[in-house]
């Protein structure tokens, strides 16, 4: 059940309205003088409201409890709501039980007192409602940030749950058909071949031309490159040529039996034919089995066209990951391979073209979202105070989520990128900065409104080996494992949270901090499920992991699990045997030691209770 508490603002320390403004979360103590806890019942969900003496004696601003510190001494309010200070001031809060005499922090039990604060806490004036809109809009985290931790503590997880977040309050929607058609065209990813199928079915439908249509014709707009959704697929696209990208994809998927298409190598599905007047038309007879995806396209396009669907919400982030192999070219701009088949000369050989990358792309999207549509190297050439006015504080904002950002080279990768991140040399920033591409020769910045978001595995390469660069302008958010939300978890007597805290803590001894193994790993096992879930996870997920750690070093996996601690008939680890030199090779070879052997153990060790618990308990018993 949720509890309502009412906390006085110290305004020695800060502003309540002021902060809320700027964060969406703060943390409060929740100590006396004495140091001792001065609320012990308060829980997550509960309802705090903020009670201050400036300007007036009120109640100013709703939160709610999101965050206890394990010790209980600090608690985390998240914003709810700026309240109504002429109806929630002292004056009229003092008739009410409980709440005569406001001082430091104290629940509100009396229900006649908290139906009154529910009923006429809403604010209507419309400076105070703009200031709530500005707040439930404004993002807790900086424009640059990396979530670091070792495996399994919930990087990805959280990551996911900020791109909802991000969704959630920053959805845009489209303005008009085209704008709707490049939004859905952005969100559902079709193809090339899939919009060329579907341009072409619709010109069958329609009946224009018999269904034939030219790559460009010059007498009309009945052709291929003059439909709306090939104006879309091209905006969307990285694509420098996308007349030729079409066009190499109407060779690709024709008709095997096609006598006027000459490629050689070509790739199913066969949907396409081409006549001696060069006109295109799509086999509408198997479309349905070899293509449907490019009926649905076409259908989602009759519906936006015909008014159906009269928006759709801008995608407003993109999530990649970085990998080994990942670089400048695949982020920013990079030279690539082009199949040249202009004017339907498919005999044409390769040439090497300048394509955009992912992050290129999310700077552009960013601008569309601001309102700006005519590219980020156009924009780069308008007046300072042009840019400062498009890309104003209340501007929709955009993010690209990066998983798994240390595996790849960020020196490589980032390039000129690593000083145009920061926040003060963005585009319409104090000191922005634009620079020239070294491929295309464009003028080049990053948006204020494009928020970069990370996650860092830190077994994978520790934090203090990272580039300098990258660490002194990204925020770091460290996430460790988090044994209370195993606290729930109990299996045949175990638990499952100390029992990871030990094995932790073992870790960080023998290795470090950095190679611990996090909560989630267990998070999939429910309260009571079988012991053989929790086996499985311990035998392919842990003991690999710690095999990774450790080198194969058996003897530190045992320290870890404390299997030199244990009956034989509970270690995981077990010696196998001492092999002798002299009974191998007949006698004792120099520098060569007799070598110690080591197997795991059977199922039955796995699925005996006994095992874990005494992983900890052994801890406990010489503490005692």
């Amino acid at each position: 059940m949720v509890k309502y508490w009412i906390f006085t603002n110290n305004k020695n320390r800060f502003n309540p309205i002021d902060e809320f403004k700027h964060n969406s979360v703060i943390q409060w103590d929740n100590e006396r003088t004495d140091g001792h806890l001065q609320l012990s019942e308060i829980k997550i969900g509960d309802i705090v409201y903020i009670y201050s003496g400036d300007p007036i004696s009120a109640i100013v601003v709703k939160t709610e409890i999101v965050n206890i510190s394990p010790d209980k001494h600090t608690v985390d309010l998240k914003f709810l709501k700026f309240t109504n200070q002429n109806k929630l001031s002292y004056a009229i809060l003092k008739k009410y039980k409980g709440l005569n005499g406001i001082r430091g922090k104290r629940e509100i039990k009396s229900q006649k007192s908290i139906d009154y604060i529910l009923s006429n806490e809403d604010i209507y004036e419309e400076r105070v409602s703009t200031m709530n809109k500005q707040q439930s809009n404004r993002l807790n985290y900086p424009l640059n940030q990396i979530l670091y931790g070792p495996p399994g503590t919930g990087k990805t997880y959280k990551l996911s749950k900020m791109v909802d977040d991000f969704i959630q309050k920053f959805n845009t929607k489209s303005d008009g058909n085209a704008d709707a058609i490049y939004e859905m065209l952005k969100t559902e990813n079709y193809t090339w071949y899939q919009v060329a199928a579907a341009i072409l079915y619709d010109a069958a439908i329609s009946h224009t031309n018999g269904g034939w249509l030219k790559l460009k014709y010059i007498k009309n707009n009945n052709d291929i490159v003059s439909h709306d959704l090939f104006k879309a697929q091209s905006r969307k696209s990285s694509s420098k040529s996308p007349k030729q990208t079409i066009s190499a994809d109407l060779l690709f998927h024709a008709k095997e039996d096609c006598g006027y298409v000459k490629v050689k190598r070509k790739s199913p599905p066969f949907i396409f034919e081409k006549n001696d007047q060069s006109e295109w038309r799509v086999d509408i007879e198997t479309l349905g089995d070899e293509c449907p995806e490019a009926i649905e396209l076409y259908n989602k396009y009759k519906d936006i066209e015909g008014g159906k669907i009269k928006d759709y919400a801008k995608r407003n982030f993109k999530f990649i990951t970085f990998h080994q192999s990942y670089g400048y070219e695949e982020f920013v701009e990079g030279i690539k391979p082009v199949f040249d088949s202009e004017n339907e000369n498919e005999d044409n050989e390769i040439f090497y073209g300048i394509e955009k990358g992912i992050f290129y792309q999310c700077c552009e999207d960013a601008l569309h979202l601001a309102g700006y549509k005519d590219g980020l190297n156009k924009f780069c050439t308008l007046s300072k105070e042009e840019r400062a006015s498009i890309l104003k504080d209340n501007v929709p904002k955009y993010a690209i989520f990066i998983d798994e950002i240390n595996r790849g080279n960020i020196s490589k990768i980032f390039g000129e990128l690593i000083t145009l991140i920061e926040p003060s040399k963005r585009l319409s920033a104090d000191d922005e900065i634009i620079v020239e591409l070294p491929y295309s020769k464009e003028k080049f910045g990053v948006p204020s409104n494009l928020y970069i978001v990370g996650t860092m595995n830190t077994a994978d390469r520790s934090i203090a080996l990272m580039d300098t660069a990258l660490r002194r302008r990204f925020e770091f958010v460290e996430m460790m494992p988090e044994y209370d939300k195993l606290n729930g978890i109990v299996i045949r007597d175990i638990n499952i949270g100390e029992m990871l805290k030990t094995i932790n803590e073992r870790i960080e001894y023998l290795y470090d901090r950095d190679h611990t193994i996090g909560h989630a790993y267990f998070m999939s096992i429910k309260s009571g499920a079988d012991i053989s879930e929790l086996a499985s996870v311990f035998k392919n997920k842990i003991l690999p992991l710690l095999q990774e750690y450790f080198y194969d070093d058996w003897e530190k996996i045992r320290l870890v699990l404390g299997d030199n601690q244990k009956d034989e008939n509970l270690q995981f680890v077990k010696v196998k045997k001492n092999m002798a030199i002299e009974k191998l090779f007949g006698g004792k070879i120099d520098d060569i030691d007799d070598k110690v052997l080591y197997e795991i153990s059977n199922q039955e060790t796995f699925n005996n209770p006994q095992s874990y618990i005494k992983i900890y308990e052994q801890n406990k018993t010489q503490e005692q």
